[in-house]
């Protein structure tokens, strides 16, 4: 082989190729055969192997991997998150006034439009298409009805 390609130089060169890889690819588990093949490269600067104990300590030090570190990693790069605004920077149009495109009534949602945006709307009154009306909050557990009431 050309001794400026060798067996550890290959499994580390995979290896990064792999965590470029999870970058782009979701599941977060690549990057654990990353490291499995760190771990070959590793080995393989100081003892020589053939290729089917380079293969089985790939596999081997993938899973350890996974059963190691993945847990520790999904709590560091999940972050999180909150299904309240904070700071003052809530998106929410509280009051703000825009037109019925459908009859809304308190039995069937209905249309209205809102930042150039259809959105279904419901009221616990008729309203009529036309109208004006003002977005109170959102309609029970949805993120996507408004909850409406004449002005």
């Amino acid at each position: 082989m050309d001794p400026f390609v060798s067996d550890w130089l290959i499994w580390f060169l995979l290896g990064i190729g792999l965590a470029f890889l999870e970058l782009f690819l979701p599941g977060f588990v690549i990057i654990f055969m990353a490291l499995g093949c760190w771990i070959v490269a590793v080995v393989l600067l100081v003892w020589p192997l053939t290729l089917t104990h380079q293969v089985l300590l790939f596999i081997g030090g993938t899973i350890v991997s996974i059963a190691l570190l993945r847990t520790w990693f999904m709590k560091t790069f999940r972050g999180s998150s909150s299904d309240q605004a904070q700071g003052g920077l809530d998106d929410f149009p509280h009051g703000v006034h825009v037109q019925v495109v459908k009859k809304i009534s308190p039995k069937a949602n209905g249309r209205i439009k809102f930042r150039g945006s259809y959105w279904d709307a419901s009221a616990d009154q008729e309203i009529d298409e036309g109208e004006t009306v003002e977005i109170v909050r959102f309609a029970g557990k949805s993120r996507q009805v408004y909850f409406v009431r004449k002005i």
